[in-house]
């Protein structure tokens, strides 16, 4: 069972798209880690002056995520993209789930994305 590292954006784009992304990872044989450095940061999208789309996305995001058994992690870094690349550094068995460019280009190894919007695949 392969753990399944997720980043905010990929958290927020999966449920603007009414991805149940727990429920697919879970079905690939894989378990989910949230970092604690993401929960934080959809709690300031939650609190922030974005949207009410996205802050809505965000607030249903924490409810989710606090429902569904998950694994947290810490990875502490300046930006919350630089602390998951540390940790992936020296655990290649890990998931990235992201559909941030620049992170994807990062870290080397498997990558978890959405494809047309409604299923996960393994890059």
């Amino acid at each position: 069972m392969a753990k399944v590292i997720l980043d905010t954006n990929f958290i927020l784009s999966a449920i603007g798209n009414n991805l149940d992304f727990f429920e697919e990872i879970s079905g690939m044989g894989h378990k989910v880690v949230i970092p604690r450095e993401v929960k934080a940061e959809i709690e300031r999208i939650k609190v922030s002056t974005k949207s009410l789309k996205v802050r809505e996305r965000a607030l249903l995001a924490l409810k989710i995520i606090d429902s569904e058994p998950h694994e947290e992690i810490s990875c502490p870094g300046r930006y919350v993209d630089t602390g998951i690349k540390n940790y992936l550094k020296d655990k290649p068995e890990v998931l990235l789930a992201t559909l941030d460019k620049e992170l994807k280009r990062a870290v080397r190894g498997r990558k978890l994305i959405i494809r047309n919007k409604k299923k996960l695949e393994v890059q």
